[in-house]
């Protein structure tokens, strides 16, 4: 059984200091229902300094100036953005169902402090298994 998933990078792993945004990549969701977005930092010098920017926009194209936030996924409106780890990683996750949400989405995040940002989105239940590499959007597609 091939699991229909496929991987892509929500936030190519960057450095930002205090109030810079971790824009994200475009996230398409095209043939697949749902989309579970990790999104971790490294390790916060105190607690306090949560994101002060945690939220997912969507938007029908991949003009950027078209994507707008997400009811639902803003940190500081629709969540309490959970104080940031000083031991360890920083994680966050973004549960998404996609058939509720516009084709393209993307995940910013604003540091109160300087930390490397990265983000990982998989994507499930899609129309078509992704049975090559190449499809599953991955270097090397090993199964067993």
């Amino acid at each position: 059984m091939l699991p229909q998933s496929k991987t892509v990078c929500a936030i190519t792993p960057v450095s930002k200091t205090n109030g810079a945004t971790a824009t994200g990549n475009l996230i398409d969701t095209m043939g697949y229902d749902f989309c579970s977005i990790d999104i971790v930092a490294t390790t916060s010098d105190a607690a306090s300094n949560k994101p002060s920017v945690l939220k997912m926009q969507e938007a029908d194209d991949t003009n950027a100036s078209n994507l707008a936030d997400v009811s639902g996924f803003m940190g500081g409106t629709d969540f309490t953005i959970a104080n940031a780890a000083t031991t360890g990683e920083t994680n966050y996750k973004f549960n998404v169902d996609c058939r509720k949400r516009k084709r393209y989405l993307c995940v910013l995040v604003s540091p109160r402090t300087t930390q490397i940002i990265a983000g990982v989105a998989n994507l499930f239940r899609g129309e078509q298994a992704p049975i090559t590499a190449t499809k599953a959007n991955v270097l090397n597609l090993v199964e067993g």
